[in-house]
């Protein structure tokens, strides 16, 4: 009984598709995580909140993502808020700080038992490949000390991973700007289902492609945490 009102919410709320015909990775993404013993209540207060007339107009996207694996007993959920725009990230901070809805949303979470852990500022560097309607990923938080090497090495093994039957759906690179201590870029692979990224991380590291990677940028790269998720709430996805 205790998931029904988050398997409603999914029924009503999670959009999968849209009629683009490739993928409009969005400037810069705003990421809060957060422990939430209370998943429901969690993803009411959050679809409450979406769907209020004064934030619903503005059509942000967003998604309420559950964290597993993650090795830090604090975070269970985060959420993701992507921008297309300096000045549309700027407009929203505005909008959010006089929003009543924004207010309720805060006090409904603190009654949900969430509790905020860390948040950072992102944006995609290179994208491979179309993770739309790909709702479960892989993330490996890295810190890198020579971008010029890492980023090619990366972007050359990504294009062809797609070539193993477990290669996933999409990968993204991100630069981190803001937050989280010594880290500077995050790389996530998406896929259909939790089997199929299960099966990537059996696998990948035997390929020829990621032997490549480690030869041309093993030394530029330190993992410093790695997660899984899935993404629960869904809103205007590009």
């Amino acid at each position: 009984m205790k998931y029904l009102l988050l398997t409603t919410l999914l029924a009503s709320s999670l959009i999968i598709g849209d009629d683009h015909t490739e993928p409009n990775y969005s400037k810069f993404q705003a990421n809060y995580f957060f422990s939430c013993p209370n998943e429901p209540a969690c993803g009411a207060a959050f679809d409450k909140l979406m769907n209020s007339p004064e934030i619903k107009e503005q059509k942000y996207e967003a998604a309420l993502s559950r964290i597993t694996m993650q090795g830090y007993a604090n975070i269970t959920h985060s959420i993701n808020f992507y921008y297309k725009s300096a000045e549309r990230f700027q407009d929203a901070g505005e909008i959010f700080s006089s929003s009543p809805a924004f207010a309720v949303f805060g006090q409904e979470m603190a009654a949900a038992g969430a509790e905020p852990y860390y948040n950072n500022l992102t944006s995609y560097l290179i994208a491979e490949g179309d993770g739309r309607g790909a709702n479960y990923g892989v993330t490996f938080v890295d810190q890198v000390s020579n971008p010029m090497v890492y980023f090619p090495s990366f972007k050359k093994m990504a294009a062809k991973m797609f070539e193993e039957s477990f290669g996933g759906k999409a990968y993204l690179l991100r630069q981190q700007h803001v937050g989280a201590g010594n880290v500077t870029h995050s790389v996530s692979v998406y896929f259909n289902s939790s089997a199929e990224a299960l099966e990537f991380l059996a696998n990948y590291q035997s390929t020829p492609q990621f032997g490549t990677f480690l030869e041309e940028a093993g030394d530029t790269f330190t993992q410093v945490r790695s997660y899984m998720e899935q993404a629960l709430l869904q809103y205007n996805p590009d």
